[in-house]
């Protein structure tokens, strides 16, 4: 009975989740088109923004659950299952195409606050001085990323209310903090039932869950070609995962963990961050066979953590 409620709480936090991620991305995307920002710049601030409230909420809540292993989880997690498994998933299935000059730019900022982030953890520990490094940061990335705003092609959408679009993430917002509450209740108790370690529950389940949103959202935005919300979507909430969430839930509570369990993930993690540095060779354009590689790269890596 208890291991059917489990299940219950995961499966109604997860449809929370993820429609409370939409609701945000489709109120905050409208918003953002109303103000002409362009599209490189939603799906690297807004959109970011919106997929990574899943992130924040579950992060927070598993802190305050005392399941520090499961927040840091999370974020090594989700940030690996946005590569591998949604711009693997989303290349192969559609023709992606990113027509910003600035994606390496972006990039190169997510792989410097990636080695930040192991700097920190080096110790074991996440202290609220580093957190308020990590929030001083993407507070910078926000205010670099809309002043060069105006030099990419910007949008306009004529048909707009204010208050549906701000109604439909308040919804989300609610929709997010109930989904996170029964997700980490049903991912702790499934790991404690299945003698599965907490670290491992967080990079998988718990990441394959927060990250639902980003899923639907570069899948959506892959559909009608729009490349640049697609992937600025990923490195956005990528970097919004290691600053935006980790920061704030630092500064609230330092998280203590157990840097051996991680090594491994954390590898993982990087190599799928650098790997993206072949779409510049690629002229932009993502090829079918490089994104079925680490869609299936991601299925090894899932299926190694149990195995092995």
């Amino acid at each position: 009975m208890e291991l059917f409620i489990t299940f219950i709480n995961l499966f109604f936090g997860m449809l929370l989740l993820y429609f409370g991620g939409d609701f945000i991305v489709s109120g905050s995307t409208r918003l953002a088109k109303k103000f002409r920002v362009s599209k490189l710049v939603i799906g690297l601030t807004i959109v970011a923004f919106g997929t990574s409230l899943p992130e924040l909420v579950v992060t927070l809540a598993a802190t305050f659950s005392g399941s520090d292993e499961i927040a840091i989880g999370n974020i090594i997690g989700s940030n690996i299952a946005n590569i591998g498994l949604i711009i693997g998933l989303t290349c192969t299935i559609f023709n992606i195409s990113i027509s910003s000059k600035n994606f390496k730019n972006d990039l190169n900022i997510m792989i410097f606050v990636s080695f930040v982030f192991l700097l920190f953890l080096y110790d074991s520990y996440l202290s609220r001085f580093e957190g308020m490094i990590l929030f001083f940061g993407i507070i910078l990335y926000l205010v670099y990323k809309f002043l060069i705003s105006a030099k990419e092609k910007s949008l306009n959408d004529k048909s707009f209310s204010f208050s549906k679009n701000l109604i439909l993430i308040s919804i989300g917002i609610l929709a997010l903090y109930f989904g996170s509450n029964l997700f980490v209740d049903g991912s702790i108790s499934l790991a404690r039932n299945l003698g599965i370690s907490e670290s491992i529950i967080g990079v998988t389940i718990v990441s394959y869950g927060t990250s639902l949103p980003e899923l639907a959202t570069s899948l959506i935005a892959g559909f009608k070609k729009e490349g640049d919300i697609s992937i600025g979507n990923i490195i956005g909430s990528n970097l919004f995962n290691l600053m935006g969430v980790l920061g704030p839930v630092t500064m609230i509570s330092p998280l203590l963990i157990n840097l051996n369990e991680l090594k491994y993930e954390l590898i993982v993690m990087f190599l799928f961050s650098f790997s993206l540095y072949f779409i510049l060779f690629m002229k932009n354009k993502i090829y079918k066979t490089y994104s079925t590689f680490i869609f299936i790269f991601y299925i090894i890596f899932i299926v190694s953590l149990f195995v092995v």
